[in-house]
């Protein structure tokens, strides 16, 4: 039997702050919401009023992605089209985007998967076809850092469980300087103020079941199907409460100076064929999870046995492309195949880089690694 288990992401949450300061982006006004999801519905009820003309607006999603950025669409009343990815890359086909763009496009939704940026003036430079369509940068698993970084007509960041900044809760909407937020002002009423005691102790057994110890046990209950991805329905558009707000900066900065110490051993011990961030360097910055791209399923899942019985934490994130996750809504259901997003989601494996991975667990990976790449 395991005792000691890592959580495949997650850091521990700073439970005070010395400042109430929110984070400024250059060239963008903030709006603090409840959700990383409620940041993407906002976005594109935006775009739904910046065109009422068109009664039938579309948004594109890429066809590997989480079941959130459809919760999002549905809620808002957008029907999801779904967009191919690349096989040996998170980003989507630009071929395939192209075929899914109509004049009922408002938005496309660029991810940046676990901190692999997508090809933002790409994109840009092909929407130029197609003005009514809002490049909606999706940042929810990474967060900015640095100056010029953001490049969207709206960007979504997440600041819920497992997030790089994480307040098991809330998010934001950054709206690039020029574009109105009437849409903003009409749906969010004024911040509200969760009871603090029990934020508090949501946070405080949060960060105890962050401990790898507790976290084997937590792994061990099976009702509650951890890793599981199924959708779920995006139930308001609220601002962000004020406790969350005074804590954000302080998570903020403690993210930003994490060392990136763990990251940096897994891509040296990687096989190249492997190592996604190693093969895309020029578009990965810090990263949420180390992703590992296998040769095949079978290999694929093979690691990710042995590990998860070792407790190392590795994670096959969603499984499956989007419109087969469990309870996905008919509205995003295809009747075609997406070949880029099926041989992606069969291979994919993350490890973990948070602060708890230590030298020696990198090293019990390698080792894993090493002899199931071998057999």
């Amino acid at each position: 039997m395991i005792w000691r288990a890592l959580p495949p992401a997650g850091n521990p949450i700073l439970l005070s702050s010395k400042s109430s300061c929110l984070p400024m982006f250059e060239g963008y006004r903030p709006v603090w919401l409840n959700s990383g999801t409620a940041a993407l519905a906002l976005a594109l009820m935006m775009c739904r009023r910046r065109h009422p003309e068109i009664s039938h607006p579309e948004v594109v999603l890429p066809a590997y992605a989480c079941p959130d950025l459809a919760a999002a669409a549905v809620y808002t009343g957008v029907r999801p089209v779904l967009a191919d990815i690349h096989a040996e890359d998170p980003g989507l086909d630009l071929t395939s985007l192209r075929m899914m763009l109509s004049p009922n496009t408002i938005g496309v939704v660029a991810v940046n998967f676990l901190g692999i940026r997508e090809r933002l003036p790409e994109l840009r430079n092909l929407l130029k076809e197609w003005p009514a369509a809002a490049l909606i940068e999706d940042d929810a698993q990474w967060y900015p850092e640095g100056s010029g970084c953001l490049q969207g007509d709206l960007v979504c960041l997440s600041f819920g469980r497992g997030k790089p900044a994480s307040l098991l809760g809330g998010g934001a909407l950054l709206v690039r300087e020029g574009l109105t937020t009437d849409a903003a002002a009409e749906v969010l009423s004024t911040p509200t103020q969760a009871r603090i005691g029990s934020l508090q102790w949501k946070l405080r057994a949060y960060n105890a079941l962050l401990n790898p110890f507790f976290y084997a046990l937590l792994r061990r209950t099976p009702f509650l199907r951890l890793g599981h991805t199924v959708f779920r329905p995006l139930e308001n558009v609220a601002s962000m409460d004020r406790d969350r707000q005074n804590l954000l900066g302080a998570n903020v900065d403690r993210y930003i100076a994490l060392s990136r110490a763990a990251a940096e051993r897994i891509h040296a011990m990687l096989p190249r064929a492997m190592d996604l961030p190693g093969r895309l360097a020029d578009r990965s910055g810090r990263l949420l999870r180390y992703p590992v791209l296998c040769e095949s399923m079978r290999q694929r899942n093979a690691l990710w046995a042995e590990l998860n019985h070792a407790g190392l934490g590795a994670s096959a994130m969603y499984q499956r492309p989007l419109y087969e996750i469990d309870r996905i809504p008919d509205c995003v259901r295809v009747g075609t195949e997406f070949p880029g997003a099926r041989r992606f989601s069969e291979r994919l494996l993350t490890l973990p880089v948070h602060c708890a991975v230590a030298t020696a667990d990198i090293q019990r990976i390698g080792e894993i690694l090493r002899r199931t790449s071998a057999s």
